[in-house]
């Protein structure tokens, strides 16, 4: 993308939206957010603190055209890395001060072993005197730059390993663990995925088996692709079966390796249809905000919950008092079987006893989310 072409489309963003605001689809429950896989712009208002950017559908499951998108700058950059969110800032301060500023690279991961996605930033001035910094992918000024075969490969592996529910794990061609989906993690019986990540996968069979690591060596070795269905054996001395992909892949001269899918021969499972069905009714919270991030059919009904309520106010304001909620997390804190009796604030103005089943996950990350089970 070229300078030119990225301020047609700031001219035309900001033609249509004195005749109607640009109107950002709902990806899910907290709004859309900005994705490094395909990628073609950002617009930075500094003003406002938003963002306004373009995705090319092709990098989407469903292959959706999304056009033109935007968030608050913090909401848009949600799922992007601390260290690419630090980077971006400091491109568009980059840009607002000097005029232009980059390439810097994102989305390459901790090493930077797979390519990212090189991004300039260019300052733009609007009539009005509004000052905003446009960004798009870019490798330099000339077109035969041998960088452009592996333009951004790392944000779109990402993409498709993270977003998938499958076994999935990406072995370099050097033979190193870069990307593990937690459908690997869990099924492999890997507690942190720091103990496998960027280290040679002939030096973790202690941790994930010796079966895979054979799959991975052999595919890498023959420059083939295997497929099958089988038993992996796990470090556990357990085994699990598996239909599975080791997809050998080579982009350019040093880019390549094995890409590892595979799903449970008894067929994948999705339980978001699962969590829907289940008669017992369910809450997913988040502990540090204390709102509700998921409630099942079940849950709804009963507590005659709206999207409104749960959207916008806590936990505490709605169903359960501070000192009860806190009493939930500490029973989930010490792994308890038995439930708990606290007063739960139904919507419909009555108060019950329920007796809750509490559990944490997550609970490695900043955020852990309390499930709360009780019955109907």
């Amino acid at each position: 993308m070229t300078m030119n072409a990225a301020q047609g489309a700031l001219a035309e963003t900001s033609t249509a939206s004195k005749a109607e605001p640009v109107k950002a689809p709902a990806l899910d429950a907290d709004g859309p957010a900005l994705a490094l896989a395909g990628l073609q712009f950002f617009i930075a208002d500094i003003s406002k603190k938003t963002l306004i950017w373009h995705e090319i559908g092709s990098q989407s499951f469903n292959s959706e055209v999304m056009d033109l998108q935007e968030a608050p700058s913090n909401q848009a950059l949600r799922h992007l890395s601390p260290e690419d969110r630090k980077t971006i800032l400091h491109l568009v301060q980059g840009a607002i001060r000097d005029g232009q500023a980059g390439p810097f690279d994102v989305g390459g991961g901790p090493d930077h072993r797979i390519p990212g996605i090189p991004i300039v930033a260019y300052r733009y001035e609007l009539p009005d005197g509004k000052i905003l910094a446009i960004c798009f992918p870019s490798i330099g000024q000339s077109d035969d730059n041998p960088g452009r075969i592996a333009l951004g490969l790392a944000p779109i592996l990402q993409h498709f390993v993270a977003s998938s529910t499958r076994v999935v794990l990406l072995v370099d061609n050097f033979g190193y663990v870069r990307f593990a989906s937690d459908g690997f993690l869990k099924s492999f019986q890997i507690d942190d995925a720091r103990l496998i990540l960027g280290r040679n996968i002939a030096h973790i069979q202690n941790r994930v088996g010796r079966t895979i690591v054979s799959l991975s060596l052999a595919s890498l070795t023959r420059r083939a692709s295997a497929t099958g269905r089988g038993k992996f054996l796990l470090a556990s001395n357990e085994s699990l079966e598996l239909k599975y992909d080791a997809m050998y892949f080579r982009v350019g001269g040093t880019v390549g390796g094995v890409l590892f899918s595979a799903g449970h021969a008894g067929g994948d499972v999705d339980f978001t249809k699962v969590f829907e069905i289940c008669s017992a009714p369910m809450l997913v919270i988040n502990t540090k905000t204390r709102m509700i991030i998921a409630a099942n059919n079940a849950a709804m009904k009963i507590y005659h919950l709206t999207s409104d309520a749960i959207d916008n106010r806590p936990i505490t304001e709605t169903l359960l008092h501070a000192n009860d909620y806190q009493a939930l997390i500490g029973s989930a804190k010490q792994g308890s079987d038995v439930p708990l009796s606290v007063s739960v604030n139904i919507l419909n103005g009555q108060t019950k006893k329920k007796r809750f089943k509490c559990a944490l996950i997550d609970e490695t990350t900043n955020e852990p989310k309390l499930i709360l089970e009780t019955r109907s």
